[in-house]
């Protein structure tokens, strides 16, 4: 009304003041502008009020003056409707220029708003935008995909540029997709990674990328004129899932290295199976065991020992616990594991998850039993041992007690050769052919000519090493007093056969030395080889005095020798 009002006056006044200078201006000719502009300013109603307003007020003033306008005459109903029709046009003609106009602000406005919303969510999510136009080769590139790609941002882009930025060894894969893409018979719109190398600092980056071709009717067949799409920087991304695969294969080659597998356990959701898990105790690699499986697989016993040591943890007011158990695997094989576990309790402190590590520890254990056995066996061949040397002791005679206390020295070091062999195969076994290595070194005088070993490599018990260890030292030492080590013609022979589930008999061959006759009363080194090979090993000793030199033969039965082979 304001608005209809303010019209009216102006256009009166305007054509009161122009009637001044030119009398016999057309009552209505100003009202038509003031209809126009109170219609576009305040709408269609305001404009008809102007309408009507400026006829009647128009009217009067005229009919003040007496001028043409004359009640009843014909001329002014004529009038009168033309003014009517006319502003009546103009109105709506306003009216409807202003509802479009309207509607193209608000579109341009909402145009805007999701143009800025676009912008803005893409800046936030670091993607640029491309619009590559098929027809005329040109790349319209927002200012993100040119930050991306190192391209200068107040610079046109080129697709010669585009490519130029692709890695060399991605240029194939990348633009296959890119024609997949654009070929109206596959219209292939998966997202592909590459590399580019950007312009601008020539670094590296990893990029992923999304386009869709706009395809139209050429010559009668579709064709793609325009491909849109994203490009994203993803070389954080990569990086972090290399990472993650890099320490996920460290974990890995860890638990299998290890053998351990780790495990979750949720009430309701029961066990969460791992692959490890599954490969520990026997189970196919994407198996889903359940827990009673699982639990089946506990020897007897043990499942109520872990839940023990699991309530005594929380017991004590504790989250964590450790306990070692015994586990049949599904292909029957008995596993000693370890578990360490880390449970999750409710307000009630109730368990409701558990977290936690199993460790094959089978061979730990074996190597516990072993050390166990090893230890009691040490014990045993030490108070053996110490048996041998006080009877050996006992039985050392000499003329002076510097003669005895070599005479205790050798024997005591044939034993402690043999005591050395014996430790390095963890009692075991000891190495016959390195046994007489051993004792015949220190008399050979440095000519390996003088003394030949013959026979197979052959381990022997540790009571028959010790035994033939004392037998060979006292006959080199006779050998190298009075026999053939004592010149250096002198020749010795060491050979042996048997072994095995055969009595094992060797052979001390002398030759070259001085002339031999049996002696005429039993020597002590005579008990000395008596003793060693017999008693509980049941062997026997038997001398053979040939005036060209000694031969001995000192046999073990089977049950004393060795059963196998030196590798």
């Amino acid at each position: 009304m304001s608005v209809a009002l303010v019209a009216t006056a102006l256009a009166l006044v305007t054509r009161a003041l122009i009637e001044i200078l030119v009398p016999g201006v057309v009552p209505f000719a100003l009202l038509f502008p003031a209809m126009l502009g109170a219609a576009l300013l305040a709408g269609w109603a305001s404009g008809a009020i102007t309408l009507v307003l400026g006829g009647l007020l128009t009217w009067w003033l005229v009919r003040q003056t007496e001028g043409m306008l004359v009640a009843g005459a014909p001329e002014t109903v004529v009038s009168l409707a033309l003014y009517v029709v006319a502003g009546g046009t103009v109105v709506a003609l306003a009216e409807a220029y202003r509802t479009v106009a309207g509607t193209l602000a608000r579109e341009r406005r909402a145009l805007l708003e999701s143009e800025a919303r676009l912008d803005l969510a893409t800046r936030a999510a670091g993607l640029g935008v491309w619009d590559w136009d098929l027809r005329t080769n040109a790349m319209i590139c927002s200012e993100e995909a040119k930050l991306i790609l190192g391209l200068p941002a107040d610079e046109p882009v080129t697709r010669a540029q585009i490519v130029s930025a692709t890695h060399r060894a991605d240029r194939d894969h990348t633009w296959a997709q890119v024609r997949r893409a654009l070929d109206p018979a596959i219209r292939d719109l998966s997202p592909y990674e590459y590399r580019i190398v950007r312009r601008n600092d020539g670094r590296t980056r990893w990029v992923w990328a999304i386009g869709e071709p706009v395809f139209e009717t050429v010559d009668g067949r579709q064709t793609a004129v325009r491909y849109v799409g994203t490009i994203q920087d993803i070389t954080d991304r990569k990086l972090a899932e290399d990472a993650v695969r890099a320490s996920e294969q460290r974990l890995r080659l860890a638990l299998e290295a290890g053998r351990m597998a780790v495990w979750r356990m949720e009430v309701g959701a029961g066990l969460i199976p791992t692959p490890e898990l599954n490969r520990l105790l026997g189970f196919a690699p994407d198996a889903r065991p359940s827990v009673e499986e699982i639990l089946d697989g506990y020897l007897p016993g043990e499942q109520d020992r872990v839940r023990g040591v699991m309530e005594a943890a929380l017991a004590r007011g504790e989250r964590f616990f450790e306990v070692e158990y015994r586990h049949r695997r599904q292909d029957g094989a008995v596993l000693w594991l370890l578990n360490r576990s880390e449970l999750t309790l409710d307000a009630q402190g109730r368990p409701v998850s558990a977290l936690g590590v199993v460790m094959d520890i089978t061979d730990r254990k074996a190597d516990e039993e072993r050390l166990k056995l090893l230890a009691r066996e040490v014990d045993h061949r030490a108070n053996n041992l110490m048996t041998v040397v006080q009877g050996t002791v006992s039985l050392s005679q000499a003329d002076t007690p510097e003669a005895l206390k070599d005479v205790i020295v050798g024997r005591v070091a044939a034993l402690a050769r043999a005591h050395q062999l014996l430790s390095e195969t963890r009692w075991e076994g000891a190495d016959l052919r390195r046994l007489v290595e051993e004792e015949l070194l220190a008399f050979s005088l440095g000519a390996a000519t003088r003394v030949t070993i013959r026979g197979e490599d052959l381990a022997l018990p540790p009571a028959a090493a010790q035994s033939l260890a004392m037998a060979l030292h006292e006959l080199a030492t006779n050998a190298a007093k009075y026999g053939a080590l004592s010149r250096p013609e002198g020749r010795v022979e060491v050979a042996w056969a048997g072994g095995g589930r055969a009595p094992l008999l060797l052979t001390w061959t002398e030759t070259g030395g001085p002339r031999v006759s049996p002696p005429r009363r039993r020597g002590l080194g005579t008990a000395i080889l008596e003793r060693a090979l017999g008693g509980a090993l049941g062997g026997r000793s038997r001398l053979e005095w040939r005036p060209q030199g000694l031969v001995c033969e000192l046999e073990l039965p089977a049950t004393a020798a060795a059963q196998d082979k030196v590798n």
